[in-house]
């Protein structure tokens, strides 16, 4: 097990360089070739993805969290049944939502895809289409993430990601830099993934000849079973979509478009500090699911007070950098594009500070496939969170985003810690999921 963490931080650690150098680049690539109106409109047209994310109704994470604990558990046959049964509903599903979402595309008025920029109407359109296709194909990864960490080689998986983010990354800044469009830089994406994927698919059949990839093993009742933890699973991107891409998009509304990088580039500041705090959790992830499986509940309270322990020690020492050297920081980054104000990043480090304790124990509430009971309450809080984003954008701009990111944040720290307390720590055990959503209510 220790042998798998390392491997697994070490991928993660990876992982979040490639992120970071991403977003290093991307920003002051994009912003100085295309300018901020041009760059603000690809943000919001590259929300979709994130939603598109739902299109397997949370059957890659319920599965990927059940597969594991099956395995765990030496049977290999139920692995298979619930892989093939996963994949089934994951591609009848995204399916019908590619030919809606293309369909809804195809049909939107023109002064809906005009977004005041010199690029044509059949270009936007087309532009959608793509990034409709590119958010679809990315749901082939999550199915195939869940073969790599039930069978102990979550750091490949992890790591054959990472790859396939460089490239499709690389493509981007490339194609900008050769004087791409937006349609250019959505074809890079989707011709990107289309190729890292495959490759995947090859890597998993090759390591794991006996979690092979089909059909012929789906069974009705399987996916009927999948499916309370695969809805539950699927309120959590949905939360984080609502949140994280439809607070941009209604910052723009409130003040402009012109807003949205100055807001997203602080958001992405102080997302890296999170971010890092994931190189030990979604490495504990796996184990914390086998320690689930086997009933070892002092292990379990081990990987939780780590996760804690972890945590305080990367997001401290960030929020002293970000209060300090912030501002100077993003100048720097975007060669004085981008100036947010002080409150700005005053507001986000709060948020990255209350974000990173929450949201990585929420990942092992996760990890036991237990998180029916925190996954809707936060899908409703997001909602409220976009919701509150207008009047406060309306009152502080870009800071009044950032209040309402910090306001969600406050409310889960205190929903999921409870829940933590009652599922890990709680020496009489784990309590029902009714019990715990009414003492947390």
């Amino acid at each position: 097990m220790f042998a798998r963490l390392l491997r697994g931080i070490g991928a993660n650690a990876f992982s979040q360089v490639v992120i970071i150098g991403l977003q290093l680049a991307l920003v002051p690539v994009l912003a100085t070739h295309w300018g901020l109106k041009l760059y603000g409109t690809w943000l919001m047209l590259f929300t979709i993805p994130s939603y598109l994310a739902l299109g397997d109704f949370g059957f890659a994470t319920a599965a990927g969290v059940d597969m594991t604990m099956k395995v765990a558990r030496g049977d290999r046959a139920g692995t298979l049944v619930t892989y093939h049964s996963a994949l089934t509903a994951i591609a009848i599903v995204s399916t019908t939502v590619f030919v809606i979402a293309v369909l809804i595309c195809l049909l939107l008025p023109k002064a809906w895809v005009t977004f005041d920029i010199p690029v044509n109407p059949s270009e936007i359109r087309l532009v959608l289409v793509l990034i409709v296709a590119y958010g679809l194909i990315c749901l082939a990864s999550s199915i195939l993430m869940a073969g790599f960490r039930c069978s102990g080689l979550y750091a490949t998986g992890v790591m054959g990601q990472s790859v396939t983010q460089l490239i499709e990354g690389s493509a981007c800044i490339i194609t900008v830099l050769c004087g791409g469009s937006l349609l250019a830089a959505a074809l890079a994406y989707v011709i990107a993934r289309t190729a890292s994927v495959i490759s995947q698919g090859l890597m998993l059949t090759f390591q794991v000849p006996w979690l092979r990839l089909g059909f012929n093993g789906a069974n009705l009742d399987e996916i009927k079973r999948l499916a309370k933890p695969a809805f539950a699973a699927m309120a959590l991107p949905f939360a984080q979509a609502a949140f994280l891409q439809g607070t941009p998009v209604v910052l723009g509304v409130a003040t402009g478009a012109a807003t949205v990088p100055i807001f997203t580039t602080a958001r992405t500041l102080i997302r890296a500090g999170v971010q890092f705090t994931t190189l030990l959790n979604h490495a504990l992830m796996p184990e914390f699911s086998t320690a689930v499986a086997r009933g070892d509940a002092r292990l379990q309270r081990h990987f939780f007070f780590a996760t804690l322990a972890t945590n305080a020690a990367i997001l401290i020492p960030g929020a002293l950098v970000l209060i300090f050297f912030g501002q100077q920081i993003v100048g720097l980054w975007t060669h004085g594009k981008i100036h947010p104000s002080f409150d700005l990043i005053a507001v986000m480090t709060a948020v990255m500070l209350v974000n990173g304790m929450w949201f990585p124990v929420s990942n092992l509430i996760l990890a036991a496939n237990r998180h029916a009971t925190y996954s809707y309450i936060f899908l409703v809080a997001a909602l409220a969170s976009v919701a509150l984003c207008y009047p406060l954008s309306l009152w502080r701009g870009a800071t009044g985003a950032g209040l309402s990111l910090l306001a969600l944040d406050c409310f889960m720290f205190i929903v999921v810690m409870r829940l933590a307390y009652a599922q890990i720590l709680k020496p009489s055990g784990v309590a029902s999921a009714q019990e715990q959503i009414s003492e947390v209510i």
